[in-house]
This record gives structure tokens, C-alpha cells and sequence, in this order.
């Protein structure tokens, strides 16, 4: 089955969104991974400098203090018993530790570290197991719990020297948490503006997407057209070829037709006729095509209007159509012949649209402050059904029996050769208008 063409270009442009959108959602997950491992590493390297630190010192918050980075950075560092009662805090932290926030956290790994979000202060709570930080107790060789009584009267080696070395670790070693407030500004930098440019980016990227669906469309567009020209241009240079070569057939029938007149009589006559009135036809139809094809511009000179529309109009319809009240003395800038041509299409139209002749009217005004002219030709005709109106101008298309189909689409070429515009609509009450505008030449 084949798929119209603004079908498929919809279809194209969705999954070029979709594939743009999946690669905006891969890069920014990617910023944010990247941010949140170099958010842990800063938590690991506060956490050794911290403990490296405190070995100077006689408890964490002279080593905090002591140095800037981390006294930039931790906001509240605290230590709780198995009680869950802090035994130690520095800064802003709280009295009780409460273990459902460990449930918030991010991540947490075999060691015990849990990482808990709190944008609010820019800031990660960094939580530690003490019990898997510290060795656990040594135990004594007569404990009857000591599972290396009787094999080796020598204690094992303490598997961490900082104890030794610092009373302050031994006065942590039976807690239970560790709670560090650090400042993490860059990290929930890089949260924000990835949630903030998201929606932004992917409405830029539909625009993006549908704007250049909307380019596709109009260079295929302007390629059909380009190609509806050659083709034009090739059937005018024929239809003008067959059109010159179709006029002496038609001048030797009417010849000969003529002859027979004077041969017969009246005895041929309504014979005759019928044979000149479709020679008449005929030869209407090459002069129209002519018109079509040859150039629409023409000679431009100034032209008069109310003279050219009353001339045309006392010739078709027997009297002068325009309205009393209509300008007289304006001037266009267009060919003479071509604008008469024009002006006969439109009141033969309003003529031949099947209302009374007496309500065919005309009227000439003055645009004021866009120094143009409008001409309305109206009539109480039949009017034009809504689908014909989108096709009145094209060439060939006719609703009338004996119509050709092709003085509308010349009158559109005459006149927007001379710069104007022409528009057909129905009147309110029946019937239709036609209404021409055109530049003013002062």
C-alpha cells in the first residue's frame, strides 16, 4: 500500500524526533552519572581526608576546623550509639538518628555507605556503618567465645593502627553511625540545569524536526512545479503550433461555406450556419489558447478604468454598468488590450450566469491609505457552488455546456501581471462578485 507523501513525512519526522529525544535522554543521563560518581569520589576523599585529620586532633571538629576544604564543605558531622543518641556532633546535625532515612538513599554499598539526597540545602547526607569501619573488639584468649582458645596464646594483630594510636577512635568503635552533611553545590548544578533544559531541548528539537519536515515539503513542492513548467512549456509550444496550424482549416471551411451560400441560397442556409457557428466556436477557442500562451504582461501603459469597464460594458450588455458613485479618473498601470480582455471575461461571465441582465453592476472605489483600486463586477446570478470555487482558474475547467474553460485562468494571468489581484465570491441573497484590485498610477 502506498503511503501519502504528508503521511510519511509525518511518520519521518515523529521518528526522527523519537531517535533525537532518545539521544538528548543518553547524554543527559550521562551528565548525570557523571556527576553523581564524582559526587561518591568526593564523599570517599572528604571521609580520608576527615579521618586522616582527626589524627592531629582530639576530635573531628578541630580537624574540621582546621582545614578549609573540609570546613568549606562538611556542614554536620555527628556519631551515634546502637542507641541511635548521638554521642558526638559538630555542627548542624540531628540528636536522633533516625534509620528511615536510610531508606532515601541512592546507593549503598558493601561497605556500608549510604548516600541520601537533600536538594533542598544543595547538600548529601553521607551515612557510614561504624561496625563495618572498625575492627571489631579483640577478644580475650580465656573467652570462652574465642573460637582460637588452646590454638594460640598470641592475640591476633589489630587490623587498625589509627585505634592504637588515637584514644578518640576507641570512644567511637562501639557506635553505630557515622553522619556526614556535605555540600555538594556542583552536583545539584548539574541535576537542575538538566531537568530545567530537558523540556526546552526537546521542543527546540520538535521545532527543529517539523521545520525541516516543513522544508522537505516545500522543495518537493517547488520541484513539482518546477516540473508542472517544462511540461507547460512543452504543451504551449505545441498548443501554439497546433493552434496556427488549426486557423487555415477553419478560414477555407468558412470560405467554402461562403461559397456554398452563394451556390444554394437559402435552401443551405441553416446548414450553413450551423456549420459557420462552430467554425466561429472553434476559431474563439485557438484565440483564447493564444491569449493563454503568449505574454501576460503585455505592453504596460497607463490605463483608465472607468473607460476601459464602461467601453467593454456598453458593447456586452448594452449600457454602462458602473455605478454612479464610482471614481472616474484613476489610473493603472497595465496593458490596454489585456485589461479590456479581462473586463469582457468578467461581465460575460455575469452575463451568462443566469440572473436578470439589469442586476449586472459595477463599482470603482478608492482604497484609502493603501493607494490601490477596487473593482467589484457583481451579478444575481446562480452563483458558484464551494468546489468549483477553488478550481474556477484553473485552465480548461468550466461548469457551463458550452463554456472553453480558459478566459477565467487568462484573466488571472492578465491581472497579476499588472500587479493586481482577483478573487470570486458568492453574494449573500445569490449570485457572485468579482473583485479586482490593482496599484494606483498617479
Amino acid at each position: 500500500m502506498k503511503i501519502a507523501q504528508r503521511t510519511s513525512s509525518w511518520i519521518a519526522a515523529f521518528l526522527g524526533w523519537a531517535l533525537l529525544s532518545a539521544l538528548t535522554i543518553f547524554v543527559i543521563w550521562g551528565l548525570r552519572d557523571r556527576a553523581r560518581l564524582i559526587r561518591d569520589n568526593d564523599n570517599e576523599r572528604i571521609l580520608n581526608a576527615l579521618f586522616t585529620s582527626q589524627q592531629n586532633f582530639d576530635d573531628f571538629g578541630s580537624a574540621i576546623e582546621a582545614n578549609s576544604v573540609l570546613s568549606e564543605r562538611i556542614v554536620g558531622f555527628a556519631v551515634y550509639n546502637r542507641d541511635l543518641v548521638s554521642v558526638y556532633s559538630w555542627g548542624v546535625t540531628p540528636q536522633i538518628f533516625d534509620e528511615k532515612m536510610l531508606a532515601e538513599s541512592t546507593s549503598r554499598d558493601r561497605f556500608g555507605r549510604y548516600t541520601i539526597p537533600d536538594q533542598k540545602g544543595n547538600r548529601i547526607k553521607f551515612v557510614i556503618h561504624a561496625e563495618r569501619m572498625f575492627a571489631s573488639p579483640i577478644p580475650s584468649p580465656n573467652d570462652p567465645n574465642n573460637r582460637n582458645r588452646g590454638r594460640n596464646n598470641n592475640p591476633p594483630k589489630q587490623n587498625n593502627p589509627l585505634r592504637e594510636n588515637n584514644p578518640f577512635f576507641n570512644t567511637l568503635a562501639g557506635s553505630a553511625y557515622f553522619y556526614i552533611d556535605i555540600s555538594h553545590p556542583a552536583y545539584w548544578r548539574t541535576n537542575t540545569v538538566t531537568t530545567i533544559l530537558f523540556p526546552f531541548i526537546e521542543l527546540i528539537m520538535l521545532a527543529l524536526v517539523f521545520y525541516i519536515r516543513h522544508l522537505y515539503l516545500r522543495n518537493r513542492e517547488y520541484r513539482e512545479r518546477f516540473e508542472a513548467q517544462k511540461n507547460l512549456v512543452v504543451l504551449g509550444t505545441a498548443a501554439s503550433t497546433l493552434a496556427h496550424e488549426i486557423k487555415n482549416p477553419l478560414l477555407s471551411i468558412r470560405l467554402q461555406t461562403g461559397i456554398l451560400q452563394k451556390i444554394n441560397g437559402e435552401n443551405a442556409g441553416d446548414e450553413i450556419n450551423r456549420i459557420n457557428e462552430e467554425v466561429d466556436r472553434i476559431s474563439a477557442l485557438v484565440y483564447r489558447v493564444n491569449d493563454f500562451l503568449r505574454d501576460a504582461a503585455g505592453n504596460r501603459t497607463k490605463v483608465n478604468v472607468y473607460d476601459a469597464l464602461a467601453e467593454v460594458s456598453q458593447r456586452i450588455c448594452g449600457r454602462n454598468i458602473i455605478s454612479d458613485d464610482s471614481i472616474r479618473d484613476d489610473m493603472i498601470l497595465a496593458d490596454a488590450d489585456r485589461m479590456r480582455s479581462v473586463f469582457e471575461n468578467i461581465v460575460r461571465n455575469a452575463l451568462e450566469a443566469g440572473g436578470p441582465p439589469e442586476e449586472i453592476g459595477a463599482s470603482i472605489i478608492r482604497n484609502a491609505g493603501r493607494n490601490s483600486i477596487t473593482i467589484n463586477v457583481v451579478d444575481r446570478g446562480k452563483g458558484i457552488s464551494e468546489a468549483d470555487l477553488k478550481r474556477v482558474f484553473d485552465p480548461f475547467f468550466t461548469s457551463k455546456s458550452t463554456g472553453t474553460g480558459i478566459g477565467l485562468s487568462i484573466s488571472k494571468r492578465f491581472v497579476e501581471a499588472a500587479g493586481g489581484s482577483i478573487e470570486l465570491k458568492n453574494r449573500d441573497g445569490g449570485g457572485a462578485s468579482a473583485e479586482l484590485i490593482f496599484s494606483e498610477d498617479k
